[in-house]
Parts: structure tokens; sequence; C-alpha cells
């Protein structure tokens, strides 16, 4: 009671001379109306009754000075300090800032902040114009933005969570992480496949091909298209003055893939804007270049092991091309190629040969698997998908210490 008789006096003491101040007969004081009011003191109106202070005004409805030194203890001072204590499940909030035409009717024209924060002059670094601090252990974020929503979770603890597109004329710094085709909750929705050609029903071209379709162009920008429109409106309000990195962005050569030779190659990496414009996941890229850079690998082992010779059983000697087809140590593709369970390696193997092996690789260079084989001529051998996962892998043909051949299986779930 002693702090509103004293919010009453301070009120009264800069209110005009011929101003009414009004105590009704349901307890509550009114300055500057004749409305009967609602809240406990209601200033140019009557208020709700939900609320002890009520002030309506054309102008500045309130406006709170602190100046010189504060009298309190402690390190810090307020202008306006507000508590709102949690006492049940109903939406609380510390400061509400709204800002909307009286009939919520588009106006185009001037600027609306719901809550606006300025602050400088003091320590260097230590300039916040909004300040949020998360407490206690429970999930949440210290600034949370949405688009259209009043109740958004968060799934742990956040500086920034938002809901909805987020963009910046700036740069990021830090770690860009994104979410994981390992995480349990995407295994639940779809299988995690292995990228490889074979994979893919429409288009049996490999990755590494794919690639080598797209056009890397250069490119300048310029103004954005929003600030032009501001300037061409005649707006009075000053527009806001360029970053250091908007003005280098202007000034140098970007480059980039053609988005849209990139769609008829990969369209799931290419998205329109809220402007229209076409949009690269570059992040989803990295991926591809790896396989592509796999797949090289691959072709690179796969030529430098097929140099194809000629045994002659009478004495062992390289002989060149020619002579009889047993003579010829051969790999063939094995069959099914994809397989799920087992697949069947066809070989040749001259009887001159005296140690062979098929040798099993991921796409890595590691060894998974090996097979001594023991016959001789045409004959072949029977690979069982077992404990290997599902994925592309090589087998090579090794006779006498030599790479006959190398050639790549595929194992689906």
């Amino acid at each position: 009671m002693r702090k509103l008789i004293t919010l009453v006096s301070v009120v009264f003491a800069f209110t005009n001379m011929s101003a009414q101040l009004k105590v009704h007969s349901n307890g509550n004081v009114s300055i500057k109306t004749t409305e009967t009011p609602n809240a406990a003191l209601a200033i140019g109106g009557a208020g709700d009754a939900t609320q002890s202070l009520f002030v309506k005004s054309n102008n500045v409805p309130l406006r709170v000075d602190r100046n010189g030194s504060a009298t309190t203890s402690g390190a810090w001072t307020y202008a306006v300090d507000v508590a709102n204590e949690l006492t049940d499940s109903r939406m609380a909030i510390g400061i509400s800032g709204l800002v909307r035409t009286a009939d919520y009717a588009v106006l185009n024209k001037g600027r609306a902040f719901g809550i606006y924060g300025a602050a400088g002059y003091s320590t260097s670094g230590y300039n916040y114009s909004i300040y949020g601090n998360l407490l206690s252990t429970q999930n949440g974020a210290a600034v949370v933005g949405a688009l259209n929503s009043m109740d958004v979770k968060v799934p742990g603890r956040y500086a920034g969570y938002f809901q909805g597109d987020v963009r910046t004329t700036g740069n990021f710094y830090g770690t860009v992480l994104t979410p994981s085709a390992s995480r349990s909750a995407l295994m639940g929705r779809s299988a995690v496949m292995p990228l490889s050609a074979e994979s893919d029903g429409e288009n049996s071209m490999s990755v590494g091909e794919k690639l080598s379709r797209l056009t890397a162009v250069q490119y300048n920008l310029s103004e954005p298209q929003a600030a032009q429109a501001f300037a061409a409106s005649g707006d009075t309000v000053a527009a806001a003055p360029r970053s250091v990195t908007d003005a280098q962005a202007l000034e140098k050569t970007h480059y980039g893939l053609d988005a849209e030779v990139l769609k008829e190659v990969y369209p799931d990496l290419v998205y329109e804007s809220q402007e229209g414009d076409l949009c690269i996941n570059y992040t989803e890229m990295i991926p591809l270049l790896v396989q592509s850079v796999n797949e090289l690998r691959a072709q690179v082992v796969s030529l430098q092991g097929a140099q194809t010779y000629n045994v002659r059983a009478r004495n062992g000697n390289e002989t060149g091309i020619g002579g009889n087809a047993l003579d010829v140590p051969a790999l063939e593709q094995n069959d099914p190629n994809p397989f799920t369970q087992t697949t069947v390696v066809r070989y040749t193997l001259p009887e001159s040969v005296k140690s062979a092996f098929l040798y099993i690789y991921d796409l890595n260079g590691t060894q998974v698997d090996q097979k001594t084989l023991q016959s001789r001529g045409k004959s072949s051998v029977t690979l069982e998908a077992g404990s290997l996962a599902p994925g592309m892998y090589l087998y090579a043909l090794v006779a006498d210490g030599k790479v006959i051949d190398t050639k790549r299986m595929i194992i689906t779930q």
C-alpha cells in the first residue's frame, strides 16, 4: 500500500494543475479521465480490473528516467525492475511489448518494434542492447524467436533458439553442426542407405559423373531489392547503414554453382527462398564430394590392378597377350550384384600359379576379408555378406603377389 501511495504522489506531482484526481467508491483512483477506473490507478482511461496501474495517452504513456548516484547497495541499478512469480501452468511474461494498428489492418509504412533495446558507452565488450539469461537446469533458451507462435518447445539448452528461417547479412562465427544420418531419430523415419550409383533407380550414373555435370559460375552482388525499394519509396525514416561485411560483399566477386543445373542433377539440394531465389544446400554436398573421391580412388586401384598377363604353363614366364585362355588369369564381375546375402565371383587361374587370393576391401582401403583360391583353371568362390555393413566394396584377385584385377560389389539391406 505504501508503494501505491508513493506512486500516486509521484504521478500527481508531475500532473498539471488542471488534472483531476479522484478516488472512486470502488476504492480505485483516476487521473485525467471521467471514466470509473477498473485499475487500482487509472490515468487517461478506465483500465482493467487485473491491472494495478493503467496509463493511456496519445503521446508517451509512461517514461522513467533514472539518473544520479544510486542510493541502493549492490552492483545493479534499474530504470524499471519487473518480476513475475510463477504460480501455475499459465504462460508468464515479464515484459510484453505489442505494436500494431488499432484494427490490425496492414499500414505498410513506418516501423514497428515490439521491444527495442539500446545500450552503449559502458566498458568495451560489455554493452548489451538486449540480454537474455537462461536460469535453472531446465531446457529452454535465453533468446527465442518464432513466427506466429507463442508456444515453442526447446529440445535442449541454448543461448538462442529460432523456429523459422534465420537470415543474416553478416558472418557466422563458430562451429556449424547438422543432424547426422546415424541419429536414432532419423533412423526411425527412414532407412539410411549407402550412397552409390546402383542405389539410384532412375539414373545409374556414379556420383562423380553427376558432379561432373555441374557448372561453376562467378557473379557479383547488386544492391538488395529491399534497399532499392526503400530508397525509391521516399520513406522519411533513415535507412540503416551498411555493415562492413555488406560493403565488402558488394565489392567482391563471388563463386558458386549454377542452381538450375544442380536442380536437374540433385534437386533435393536446391531450395526456393521466400524471395523466390534458388538457394543451394552446400553443406550436404560434402558427402557427395567424399563419395566422388572414393569412386575415383576405386577407379585408380582398378586401373593399377588391370594388368592382364600370360603365364606359360611350361616355364611360368610372362610372354604377353595370346595363347590359351586358361593361361591368362582373369577376374569376373560378381553375380548377383548388388546382393543381400551371397554372391558368386568367377575367376581363371593358370596351373602355374603357385598362390592366389581374393582380397575384399572397403572404400577406405581397409581389408575386411580374404579367400585363399586353391582351384586352377576356371573356378568360382562364393562370398557371404556376413557381418559386413551394406555399402560398396572392392574385391581384388592377386596371383603370385601381383594384382590381376579389381572390381566393385554392392551389399544391400
